[in-house]
């Protein structure tokens, strides 16, 4: 793999021995945002990340005084920000979300884009775990919380929607799983339960929103009912039901709807809301493995015997792909297995060293692939020479690769050869 190339990605683990004193705003060109480090922080230990999105007209720190997360940011020991979104002519603050929401003048900010800027920049400071990187909105901001997932799910492991809504329109799957909650009140009068339009434009209702996302991540739409919770203050009891799509779900996806018996679109929340939505954030994290077997389908136009190959990930700097041992061009077992899903973590770009740091078997449950084919297994690692040859796709790039065993106890390799392919 070209590794002059590999710089445009910025490959390197960076070690991230940054103390909290440093890097504590983000600013990418919107003016300088509040990052709140917990103080247990550890640059080598990977930290969630919680980016909370405000409703319309308020701001980050408004809707973080209202919510409450980041003062359990130590408790918890997670990364936060909220960020505030741009002014409309009317003096009011606001998210590019969806049609609905709510870009009234038609500005076209492109929210979706600063967000993702603003996570990338906090991984570039910060060890932030890319399994558990989550946003967090509330009406306007639940809507471009949505947004974001849709269109980058290989960086957002959830989202927590508190009365907002997904979008309306009919669109393909998304190019990867997120879990979702949903949570709103049968008595919003702003963005109505059932759904409803925003100056003509039609929004989901929060059952239509889940029942989207569970699509989306492949889960069967038969809920399972959840526990009852008590998420605000002046409404008694456990007021709030739940509702569970996680049977059949594609790896590292889920869809969850907490309905607030009663609940209005700006509930007096109780003092335990912040740390049960963060509590769920948790155990709702990216899967080890981003499908259920490694590896992209190539272009045809590449033409290659293959109808699978490795790819990078740009979420966790890693290669995902499956590799075939032999033996003198041999197939030969390790632990009665040929063909092993490998991730790959790139730890040296400048040397062109990767690192094995997770394997299983290679499509344990046969699955197809789009074509409804078996996918094949284009990486060979020969045993007889230590060498490990395979075609990656990094971003619009293939190449086709030679990596050497150079540690064995750690299961290191360095680049020999590459040819780009396209």
């Amino acid at each position: 793999m070209v590794i002059s190339y590999m710089k445009l990605f910025i490959f390197a683990l960076v070690p991230f021995l940054l103390s909290p004193a440093f890097g504590e705003t983000i600013d990418q060109g919107r003016g300088p945002v509040q990052l709140t480090v917990p103080q247990n922080y550890n640059g080598k230990n990977p930290t969630p990340l919680i980016v909370l999105l405000h409703g319309f007209r308020s701001n980050g720190s408004g809707q973080d005084s209202y919510l409450g997360f980041s003062d359990i940011a130590n408790d918890n020991g997670f990364l936060f920000i909220a960020p505030t979104g741009s002014v409309n002519p009317e003096g009011n603050t606001f998210w590019n979300a969806t049609p609905a929401c709510c870009d009234f003048f038609s500005s076209n900010v492109d929210d979706v884009g600063y967000i993702k800027e603003l996570i990338d920049a906090i991984k570039l400071e910060y060890n932030v775990d890319a399994n558990r990187v989550y946003l967090v909105g509330h009406s306007n901001g639940g809507f471009m919380s949505y947004q974001v997932a849709y269109n980058h799910p290989s960086i957002i492991a959830a989202v927590v929607s508190l009365a907002g809504a997904s979008h309306d329109e009919v669109r393909p799957a998304p190019a990867g799983q997120v879990h979702t909650l949903q949570i709103h009140g049968t008595r919003d009068p702003t963005i109505r339960f059932s759904g409803g339009f925003i100056l003509g434009s039609a929004y989901p209702g929060a059952v239509e929103t889940v029942t989207t996302w569970a699509g989306y991540n492949g889960c069967s739409l038969v809920a399972e009912e959840g526990q009852t919770l008590d998420l605000v203050a002046n409404l008694a009891g456990n007021e709030t039901t739940s509702e569970i799509y996680d049977d059949g779900c594609k790896s590292g996806g889920s869809a969850e709807l907490w309905t607030i018996e009663a609940g209005g679109h700006i509930p007096l929340l109780s003092d335990s809301f912040a740390q049960q939505v963060v509590d769920w954030l948790f155990v709702h994290t990216k899967s080890d493995w981003p499908a259920d077997y490694n590896g992209v389908t190539p272009s045809a136009m590449l033409g290659l015997s293959y109808n699978n190959i490795g790819n990078f990930s740009s979420a966790d700097n890693s290669i995902y792909t499956c590799v075939r041992t032999v033996e003198n061009g041999i197939p030969t077992a390790i632990g009665g297995i040929e063909q092993f899903d490998i991730a790959m973590k790139i730890i040296s770009y400048e040397l062109g060293f990767i690192q094995i740091t997770n394997s299983r078997l290679f499509n344990a449950d046969d699955v197809r692939n789009e074509n409804n084919e078996l996918p094949d297994c284009s990486g060979v690692f020969e045993l007889s020479i230590n060498r490990y040859t395979d075609i990656i796709q990094v971003g619009n790039q293939v190449f086709e690769v030679v990596f050497e065993l150079r540690d064995s106890v750690n299961l290191v390799f360095d680049l020999v050869n590459y040819l780009e392919l396209n």
